[in-house]
């Protein structure tokens, strides 16, 4: 009441003093001031596709008004300096549909109709879980590990050919990017799984409802090519955020955790077995073992339409990119999509492996980035092969279980994140993490790193290193893309780029348009990888 009280007496105070104070003439009225600057534009978060104004289980179909994608000409997508007002901003539209994907999935499966302060923090799987693997689509790799355990508990299959070579149909533990596996700060390989909705589950298993051109084997997918010769089209959403959505990906990171070490509290986190094949283990023998997991990282992708409303938007998917906050430092002189990596010679990172050291403050601890280890070791070191056998990077029988499976000098990544986080998307995520934080949910640990889409842009004045195929032109997740967060689709090897990347995705005779989707590609995993351009 206080307060109350307080506001209602200060007109009345105001009213007596404008009343006590001798009236001026006119002639000695004081001359206008300067108009106060304008405050700085503060893009606002949108927590609910439906538009109501709490973290909600709705998971957005599309963007929700954005101005900027109605030019045609001009459009310089997120080149120069960041927008001074809602008008001008192109990019918060898609980082909120982006947070609100990552909430709505993240939602505990079973309670999608409880309020959020119950969705957000009960145990359980959560949305996206309960989505079909790739392995329920394409089938086991040739070889994989029984688990004997009586435990009703998910398994992560790591499957092989049975000699020496993994096969990405199950769960995996080489990036796809590069082929080459990610180490975290206790010595264990990163573990990454995938999983579709069930809208393009469908379109998958049959396209246009023609079961006999199945994309999910090979003598499907030439069939399918004989009568599309323009290629895949996977099902695209509405133009509504709340509408029905399209054909969604998912890809998650997990860092197998070590309660000694970790704070398990900190990470979402799920028990699993994980299955490994004996060709791929030092000693010969597959084991299966119980081990917890954190989520480190996410990739979520939507197939978007062809919207007239929006024609500075191309129908090439929105994706959108998370990680946990605590995976690695920022490098000391990071780049940034509006105008890449700056003038100085000495901190060009571009189609470099590394982007120099970093600084973390002092008591900082990291899943990929190690305080204690000397400034001389490098950052986003790629593992190299031991070249002691016939897998590249064999597991260790027990853990640490990537000991033993890389040289010496490259056993500690020492990950750094080489782009700083777009200044709108910085915003937006603190706002996003103080409302998961008041409810207490594990999600307010994790941060978006940004949202990528295929965007007319004018190429930028002057040249920018930055591509501008899409917006923004840079965009990798830590735990996915380490090693060439850097490399563009013009150099020697990368591209960090999501668009730029799945633009070489194609079906089985390696010419027909997979519409930005590797899945279809399982089906000849043998040559899969090769289709990608890889760091050295």
């Amino acid at each position: 009441m206080k307060h109350w009280q307080s506001f209602a007496v200060m007109p009345l105070a105001i009213a007596v003093a404008m009343l006590a104070s001798p009236l001026r003439p006119a002639a000695q009225t004081p001359s206008p001031q300067p108009q106060a600057a304008a405050p700085p534009y503060i893009p606002q978060a949108k927590f609910c596709a439906n538009g109501s104004g709490g973290l909600c289980a709705i998971v957005p179909a599309y963007i929700g008004p954005d101005p900027v994608l109605s030019q045609t000409q001009g459009y310089n997508g997120l080149y120069g300096a960041p927008p001074n007002s809602e008008k001008y901003d192109a990019q918060s539209p898609f980082d909120n549909m982006a947070w609100q994907m990552f909430v709505a999935l993240n939602w505990v499966a079973t309670g999608v109709k409880e309020p959020a302060a119950q969705g957000l923090t009960q145990p359980g799987r959560r949305v996206w879980q309960t989505y079909p693997t790739v392995s329920s689509l394409f089938g086991n790799a040739p070889v994989i590990t029984g688990c004997t355990q009586a435990l009703a508990l998910p398994i992560f299959h790591i499957g092989s050919d049975g000699k020496g070579q993994p096969k990405p149909n199950n769960e995996e533990y080489l990036q796809a990017a590069t082929n080459k596996p990610l180490i975290d700060v206790n010595g264990n390989w990163t573990l990454f799984e995938r999983r579709v909705n069930e809208i393009e589950a469908q379109y998958l298993r049959a396209p246009g409802s023609q079961k006999s051109q199945t994309l999910t084997t090979k003598a499907g997918q030439l069939a399918f090519i004989k009568s599309n010769p323009g290629g895949a089209e996977f099902t695209s959403s509405a133009t509504v955020p709340d509408g029905t959505n399209g054909s969604i990906e998912i890809k998650a990171s997990w860092r197998i955790l070590d309660p000694s070490k970790d704070d398990p509290s900190k990470f979402f986190t799920q028990n699993i077995l994980l299955a490994v094949s004996g060709d791929l283990v030092r000693d010969g023998r597959p084991f299966c073992r119980s081990e917890r997991v954190g989520l480190v990282g996410m990739h979520i992708l939507q197939r978007n339409p062809l919207d007239k409303t929006n024609p500075a938007l191309r129908p090439q998917w929105i994706w959108a990119t998370f990680e946990h906050v605590d995976n690695a430092p920022l490098a000391n002189a990071p780049c940034n999509v509006a105008d890449g990596c700056g003038t100085d010679k000495a901190t060009n990172w571009i189609n470099q492996p590394s982007c120099g050291p970093a600084s973390p403050p002092q008591g900082s601890h990291f899943s990929f980035f190690n305080t204690g280890a000397p400034a001389s070791l490098g950052t986003n070191i790629a593992p190299q092969s031991p070249g002691t056998g016939k897998t590249a990077f064999p597991w260790n029988p027990r853990k640490p279980y990537a000991m033993g499976g890389t040289t010496s000098a490259t056993a500690q990544p020492q990950a750094v994140r080489c782009w700083r986080i777009y200044p709108t998307t910085s915003t937006l995520n603190e706002q996003w993490r103080m409302a998961l934080g008041s409810l207490k949910s594990v999600f307010g640990n994790y941060m978006l790193v940004g949202t990528q889409w295929g965007g007319n842009v004018e190429p930028p004045t002057p040249p920018n290193p930055v591509p501008f195929n899409a917006v923004p032109g840079m965009l990798s997740n830590m735990t996915l893309e380490t090693y060439i967060q850097n490399y563009l689709d013009n150099g020697a090897a990368g591209p960090g780029s999501c668009v730029s990347c799945h633009n070489f995705a194609t079906l089985v005779d390696g010419k027909t348009s997979a519409n930005f989707s590797f899945l279809p590609g399982i089906v000849d995993s043998n040559s899969l990888r090769a289709k990608i351009k890889t760091a050295p």
